[in-house]
């Protein structure tokens, strides 16, 4: 009786449901948005629709627009963003932005995303831009 108990246990918990995990960069990607080869991935950003598809951007800025023009902020399975130093995908809410005229992202927002809040407040002096956090993201 243990072994059928233990058996169906095992067989629950291989049916649960994981977190939506971001999807590895091609050289080939194309943003969602604007349609521009992906060539930066330092700027990147993705989301994971409910149906598990990775949406790719080549700038956080045109992530935003697109979230937003289509009312996907609060239904997307999960929003991502690259660490501009590690190049390392980070959970979008997770992480500290900077926002400048002095970053030359691919279209133009201005935009970089770090996992640590003290290499966004380094970046922001070097870049003479301000820290932001992910709800600033939306903010127009």
């Amino acid at each position: 009786m243990r072994a059928i108990l233990l058996f169906i246990l095992l067989l629950m918990a291989g049916c649960g449901t994981t977190a939506p995990r971001p999807v590895d960069l091609e050289d080939s990607d194309m943003c969602a948005r604007c349609k521009m080869a992906i060539s930066e991935k330092r700027y990147a950003a993705e989301v994971i629709d409910r149906d598990g598809n990775a949406l790719k951007f080549d700038d956080i800025g045109c992530m935003t627009s697109y979230v937003a023009d289509r009312v996907l902020r609060d239904t997307a399975a999960a929003l991502f963003v690259m660490d501009y130093e590690s190049r390392q995908w980070l959970e979008a809410a997770a992480a500290h932005y900077v926002k400048s005229e002095e970053i030359r992202s691919p279209m133009a927002s201005g935009w970089i995303a770090l996992r640590e809040r003290s290499k966004a407040e380094e970046f922001a002096v070097r870049f003479h831009g301000r820290t932001m956090s992910f709800d600033d993201l939306w903010k127009k």
